[in-house]
């Protein structure tokens, strides 16, 4: 059997905790805590589980705050996901002043231009938008790809600014004609 993915699998902790019911009132009597939920009738909570005296402290602790728990930390997953997010956008600024001011290139574009190869959707933009004759191989696209950018080969990507300003470029309008 495949194994979910962790974003399935959040996802599915996610609904599961929108729709658990918290516990809305507590009571105890001499076998333990009885735990209850609001019903349809508003005088009468309905008892969705009882803890029994001989349950640790701290089981007792996670089952009283069984909606609070995972909700704070599906929060913090979020929270380090938009910082993790924000400091990916910051490098990528970044590097690319560097690259701006004459360093090197601030990724392996040669790498990236090598994927975006055999991207069946980069295939039909480069078809769309720059005359690529079918079939739409691998080889035809790197190829007009180094046409039009005026390139002998995708490692210039990696050591011309130039080259890797006018492959950025592609990718911009790669991305903005994919949207579209």
């Amino acid at each position: 059997m495949r194994q979910a993915s962790a974003k399935d699998r959040l996802s599915r902790i996610r609904e599961l905790v929108a729709s658990a019911v918290p516990i809305a009132h507590v009571s105890s009597d001499i076998e333990g805590l009885r735990l209850a939920s609001d019903s349809m009738e508003p005088a009468e909570p309905e008892i969705i589980g009882t803890i029994p005296q001989a349950c640790p402290v701290s089981n007792r602790e996670l089952l009283l705050k069984h909606v609070e728990i995972p909700a704070d930390l599906i929060r913090m997953i979020d929270a380090a996901a938009k910082l993790d997010r924000r400091r990916r956008t910051e490098i990528e600024r970044l590097q690319m002043e560097l690259e701006a001011r004459g360093g090197r290139p601030a990724k392996n574009y040669a790498a990236e231009c090598a994927m975006k190869c055999s991207e069946p959707a980069f295939k039909a933009f480069m078809e769309a938008r720059h005359a690529l004759a079918r079939p739409l191989t691998d080889d035809r696209v790197a190829a007009r790809v180094r046409s039009v950018l005026a390139i002998s080969s995708r490692t210039e990507l990696n050591t011309s600014n130039e080259a890797a300003a006018r492959w950025r470029e592609m990718v911009k309008d790669f991305d903005a004609w994919r949207k579209r």
